[in-house]
């Protein structure tokens, strides 16, 4: 279980690597979007590639997706790109919650095409 976080010019860049939990992925979304950085973001960039696992329970994707919701309202305008080959079904949860959402949020397996994607 590995994370590490990159602020960019106009965006933030996230790996995760290993064996991934849900507390992980809620605990690096509340230093992003309590980080005042975050108002001024054009995107956001997850990549998975590294993960060998994600184990997150059902009420630890809604919580990531109620904070991110939440987060929209500081930050109406940012696109999000996450990368995976694992999990992927989690991903779609994701990108379900997303479906009401002003954010533009798309699921990539690689990493060339989600950067193309954010214009990165």
């Amino acid at each position: 279980m590995a994370h590490k976080v990159e602020w960019e010019n106009k965006g933030i860049y996230w790996k995760y690597s290993g064996d991934v939990s849900g507390q992980e992925i809620v605990d690096a979304s509340v230093a992003i979007y309590g980080d005042p950085r975050f108002d001024d973001l054009d995107y956001k960039l997850v990549d998975f590639l590294d993960a060998s696992a994600v184990n997150m329970s059902d009420i630890e994707v809604a919580r990531i997706a109620y904070q991110h919701k939440a987060a929209e309202l500081s930050n109406p305008n940012i696109k999000n790109a996450i990368v995976m080959t694992v999990a992927i079904d989690l991903a779609d949860k994701f990108a379900a919650f997303f479906s009401d959402s002003g954010w533009e949020v798309k699921v990539f397996q690689e990493l060339d095409a989600a950067n193309e994607w954010l214009g990165r």
